[in-house]
């Protein structure tokens, strides 16, 4: 789950640092960065939300 949240998140940056970097030759790390970890905790969040919640473990 954490390997496939990075991956996409890794994507993502490197995909808009070439596109800064061939439309305007200025790479803006710290927006690039953060929308990277922006999209790195969406994508982890919505992972741990599709786990359902073991609800008979504290009836043991």
């Amino acid at each position: 789950m954490l390997k496939k949240n990075v991956k996409i998140a890794l994507a993502v940056v490197l995909f808009f640092s070439i596109k800064d970097l061939l439309s305007g030759g200025e790479i803006q790390w710290v927006n690039t960065l953060v929308f990277g970890i922006i999209i790195f905790l969406l994508f982890f969040l919505w992972d741990w939300a599709k786990e359902p919640y073991d609800w008979s473990k504290h009836k043991r």
